[in-house]
């Protein structure tokens, strides 16, 4: 409703109370993360040495807002909270003086895996998005040093995919659906996907708890106004987001989707 993304920080306070809750995704994501965790937990699911105390730490946190207590049980006490949110919950340390990347849980990434952005520095991190290393990386590397604890920071980001899926380390199975799906069916597979995501640093360990709620609705539900903002923000939107984004893989499904309803 903004305009076309843009690749900055574009933080904001939120209420420590509206930071899990509601969760307006539980339904729809817990079922989807237990079939990964259970099928696939080598590719959702990595760890550092050393990352142990603020993966215990971030569990607490979670556990404290959801009003539960930790269980017996022989999985990670992260793995544990992960099952209980929609967010994905990657932690970040300062080793060496770079914010690193030690331990996550992401059964919804966008276009990549976690075996290769696991121990990865925002530089290594942020190099391929437009404006990114070092630009991007040195303002959230700032950010980081900055999040003062008790204080939670919240952004959004978005793109449009075909198809519905949550779990897409690989954009090749939407670009096949996109490339094979009728202009007349765009409606049919069309999706409005938003990540929102969230910062707060652990005060024990000092680490940053950096959590992903992604949304995916159908294009077609989109109330008119919404519907007609998105359009524009797309056909605005410059290049070098447009090829970053891999848009013109379903750029003939959106302007075809516009048309029949009117875009």
């Amino acid at each position: 409703m903004q305009g076309s993304p843009r690749f900055e920080p574009g933080l904001r306070r939120i209420d420590p109370e509206h930071w899990l809750i509601p969760d307006t995704e539980k339904d729809m994501a817990l079922a989807n993360k237990r079939h990964l965790l259970d099928t696939r937990r080598e590719e959702v699911f990595g760890a550092m040495d050393g990352s142990e105390n603020a993966q215990f730490e971030a569990a607490q946190m979670i556990y404290a807002v959801l009003g539960k207590t930790s269980e017996q049980s022989d999985e990670l006490p992260l793995l544990m909270a992960f099952r209980l949110v929609s967010d994905d919950l990657c932690v970040l340390e300062k080793r060496e003086g770079v914010w690193v990347l030690s331990a996550a849980c992401l059964c919804s990434p966008t276009h990549f895996s976690l075996k290769h952005v696991l121990g990865g520095s925002m530089a290594a991190l942020h190099g391929p998005v437009p404006g990114g290393d070092p630009a991007l990386a040195g303002k959230i590397n700032l950010m980081f040093d900055r999040v003062a604890p008790g204080l939670v920071l919240e952004r959004f980001n978005w793109t449009v995919q075909a198809g519905a899926a949550r779990y897409m380390p690989d954009a090749a199975p939407m670009r096949a659906l996109a490339a094979a799906t009728p202009l007349q069916d765009a409606k049919k597979v069309l999706h409005l996907r938003i990540e929102r995501q969230t910062i707060l640093r652990l005060p024990q360990t000092g680490a940053i708890l950096f959590c992903i709620r992604v949304c995916i609705d159908p294009l077609r539900d989109l109330a008119p106004e919404q519907q007609s903002a998105l359009y524009q923000s797309w056909t605005a939107a410059p290049k070098n987001v447009r090829d970053y984004k891999g848009w013109k893989h379903i750029d003939p499904l959106i302007h075809a989707f516009f048309k029949k309803n009117g875009g």
